[in-house]
């Protein structure tokens, strides 16, 4: 179970006064007693994170997952220049080194330019 804002701070600040892991968890067990004591490896894990963050608080949001590389600045710089080369040759057919679905992409959320397809209907008589 993650631990609590409160939680989280009393660890930080209960170990930069007494600089040591089981005076943090003795303190820890008093304060909280309804909670298990926190490992050596989650106090220190709070402590290195609280050093150059200036929190201990959990920051991965936008920072987790699969880096997306694909629509890259050097992507769609080359995709928006084949395009205005000559805007009717189909994705297939420039032969860039983007998949279809990443060419796709680039053009609609990047460029914001959506393809379409012109149809030519008979006159009526």
């Amino acid at each position: 179970m993650q631990l609590t804002k409160e939680q989280r701070t009393f660890i930080v600040e209960k170990y930069f006064q007494a600089k040591s892991f089981r005076q943090v968890i003795q303190s820890f067990q008093e304060h909280f007693p309804e909670r298990q004591s926190p490992t050596k490896m989650t106090i220190w894990r709070n402590v290195t994170r609280y050093r150059p963050e200036g929190t201990s608080l959990n920051l991965n949001n936008g920072r987790s997952g699969r880096k997306r590389t694909g629509r890259s600045e050097e992507n769609v710089r080359i995709v928006q220049g084949a395009l205005t080369e000559n805007p009717q040759i189909s994705a297939r057919k420039i032969g860039l080194d983007v998949t279809r679905s990443m060419f796709n992409r680039i053009m609609t959320l990047d460029l914001k330019w959506h393809p379409y397809k012109m149809h030519v209907r008979k006159a009526k008589n």
